[in-house]
């Protein structure tokens, strides 16, 4: 082989190997969804909610949920709607401008229920209204 061939095979399989790696990366690293691109799977009021999941709480972990209810107890980490859920906030909301026994509408993703407290934890909550 002549010098000019092994070039173009050197150039061709390096522009091979820089696409495979720019693919990788891009399919490894691609941005994760916000609550609201989530499908929701259930719509609802909190206290029906709770009925269901006091049922079977497994199947609802990692599911989206957007529930409506009063907000009971409020603090720098979250909220509580209907003295049974607990609401962590996507980005630090300023609860001042909630107020205790406002309604409210929440979507969030179910992490678990403590037995303990008997209370439904959701993560990544947004306010709808």
């Amino acid at each position: 082989m002549n010098l000019k061939k092994k070039t173009k095979w050197f150039v061709t399989i390096l522009i091979i190997f820089l696409i495979s790696i720019v693919i990788g990366y891009n399919y490894v690293y691609k941005s994760h969804k916000t609550t609201n691109e989530l499908t929701t799977n259930y719509i609802g009021k909190s206290s029906d909610f709770m009925l269901i999941v006091n049922t079977n709480s497994s199947n609802w972990v990692n599911k989206v949920v957007e529930l409506s209810g009063k907000i009971t107890e409020k603090d720098s980490l979250g909220i509580i709607i209907d003295n049974s859920i607990f609401c962590q906030f996507i980005h630090k909301t300023n609860s001042d401008n909630l107020q205790l026994n406002q309604q409210i509408t929440i979507k969030g993703i179910v992490i678990g229920y403590d037995d303990l407290l008997e209370e439904l934890k959701l993560n990544q909550c947004i306010i709808k209204n």
